[in-house]
């Protein structure tokens, strides 16, 4: 199958190869993207505009940062083929998509870039099962649910949004000159502690947006939102 990838990162990249391995054409677009996306992409494709990776693909996967994820969708509104949104974003805003996109599949991602086993790509909707078929035998195991980035949004509202929360407990130690006792207090924190400034280092851009889509899911559920709009401020920081 032609598939085209809008736009490969890290984890976009990682999945695309997956797919190469199993035998898929992967397709991407250099129009506009930095010399680092084009580094990642080399394995794959150029269609050169979106426009004619759209005329060719069979199927569009989109991985981006949930605060593009609704641009993206635009940009090929459209495509005959089956669109599948694999962001992290609100249930609603998957359903803004699919409304852009009649042959549309939800999807979310859990876990790192599946170069190793371990990572879980959940789908839903109508063309959900033919879709994952794409994926069987690979490090990427798909996972057809009711609905998927409902499932991403608690997952991650939990896994991003402790983190968030251990670092702004640790700056209010540091703050009140307390951060040795705290540390001496809560010694299974040692561990958390170090991924979590790291994930903030170089991923707490991306994860602001997502925070933002958690907290909107919340609100829809009757649940209180503050809590990841806080994480948002803390990832922004």
């Amino acid at each position: 199958m032609r598939v085209g990838l809008l736009h490969p990162g890290e984890m976009g990249a990682s999945v695309g190869r997956v797919l190469q391995a199993n035998g898929h054409e992967v397709l991407w677009v250099s129009e506009g993207r930095s010399d680092a996306t084009r580094e990642r992409a080399q394995s794959f494709r150029d269609a050169g505009t979106v426009d004619a990776l759209a005329g060719e693909a069979e199927l569009i996967l989109s991985i981006c940062p949930p605060h593009a994820a609704l641009e993206v969708a635009r940009a090929v509104r459209g495509f005959e083929g089956v669109y599948v949104d694999a962001n992290a974003i609100a249930p609603m805003r998957a359903r803004e998509i699919a409304a852009l996109h009649p042959r549309f599949v939800d999807g979310g991602i859990v876990g790192g870039p599946p170069e190793e086993p371990g990572t879980t790509l959940y789908l839903s909707g109508a063309g959900a099962a033919s879709v994952a078929v794409l994926f069987v035998g690979s490090n990427l195991e798909p996972r057809v649910v009711a609905d998927a980035s409902a499932t991403k949004m608690a997952y991650a509202a939990w896994s991003k949004g402790s983190a968030a929360l251990l670092l702004a407990i640790r700056d209010v130690a540091a703050h009140f000159g307390v951060e040795d006792e705290w540390r001496l207090a809560a010694p299974e924190l040692a561990e958390r502690l170090p991924r979590a400034e790291r994930a903030r280092a170089t991923k707490g851009w991306r994860w602001v947006g997502e925070m933002e889509e958690i907290a909107d899911t919340f609100a829809a559920a009757g649940q209180p939102e503050g809590f990841h709009r806080a994480a948002a401020r803390v990832y922004g920081a």
